[in-house]
């Protein structure tokens, strides 16, 4: 860790409003959930080492079959991180199947995203039910992970206990009264340039939860922007380099970009007639998955 980032560790916890610091380290802790901590005690050591970087102490590791993710705390607050999608069976068969599922409350979600939420549920309430009450927890993922970190925003009894929900390159969970759901938690939404993710599924009914923040492709992030100019820009950068459109949903494109704003918008508020960019952010290629 930097001597730059470290300015970045201390995040105002007590609101619930949207801080370029806390989407960084929320983007820093959905990309270490991906490191496959179930391998082994030396890789859960690694993500001890990571987690510390950032200041926060491994609570408890959660895994049922492929829904996997971790619980991490402070004496400040909480972080309930889920793993996205990675390259097995289990985690594509979740992704595609989209099929509504409408539980009790008459809301409707994805069935896959449903059914991976489920097999760990118990576990998360259980990890959350060992952090004092007073904790702030903020709940974040990226890809599938984002989609199970809104399910769990809507989830998480009671409501007020949850800070807020960060996700990066989430797609539509489920319809119009499953966002609702979320109306009393802090949801942000984070979508990298044209990242194909947050687009997904074309299926009729499904629509986003949450408030967008859009990372444009040079860096800058501006709320709630254009709708018509964002679809203009995926489509062209479809047509033009369809490749992009996946290597923009990679977690250390996320991360990286987060980083830097981050320390750009600190500086100006320390000096507002700083000029000077900040440096090049830490990658996180160490760590396992951030090129997920």
């Amino acid at each position: 860790m930097t001597s730059n980032t470290s300015q970045l560790l201390d995040p105002p916890v007590n609101r619930a409003a949207y801080s370029d610091r806390s989407a960084w380290i929320m983007a820093s802790c959905s990309a270490l959930a991906y490191v496959q901590f179930e391998k082994g005690e030396s890789v859960k050591q690694q993500l001890c080492a990571s987690l510390k970087e950032l200041r926060l102490e491994l609570l408890t590791p959660f895994q049922r079959e492929a829904t996997r993710g971790f619980v991490a705390t402070n004496q400040h607050y909480a972080v309930l991180a889920f793993r996205g999608t990675e390259e097995n069976l289990d985690n594509i068969r979740t992704d595609i199947n989209i099929r509504f599922y409408r539980d009790s409350s008459g809301a409707k979600i994805a069935t896959g995203f449903r059914q991976a939420y489920a097999l760990v549920e118990n576990q998360v309430t259980d990890a959350i039910s060992e952090i004092g009450s007073d904790l702030p927890l903020y709940i974040t993922g990226h890809s599938l992970g984002g989609a199970l970190a809104a399910i769990a925003s809507a989830r998480v009894r009671p409501s007020d206990r949850v800070a807020a929900c960060y996700t990066f390159g989430c797609p539509r969970v489920g319809d119009t009264e499953f966002a609702e759901q979320l109306w009393k938690v802090p949801v942000y939404r984070l979508v990298h340039a044209s990242d194909i993710v947050p687009r997904l599924p074309f299926a009729f009914g499904y629509r986003h939860a949450g408030d967008l923040r859009y990372i444009k492709r040079s860096g800058k992030l501006i709320e709630s922007p254009n709708s018509v100019g964002t679809f203009l820009a995926f489509a062209f950068t479809f047509a033009t380099g369809g490749k992009k459109v996946f290597e923009n949903h990679r977690i250390a494109e996320y991360a990286s970009n987060l980083q830097t704003w981050a320390l750009t918008r600190f500086e100006l508020e320390k000096d507002p007639t700083s000029t000077q960019g900040p440096p090049s952010p830490k990658t996180l290629a160490a760590f396992t998955g951030a090129a997920h």
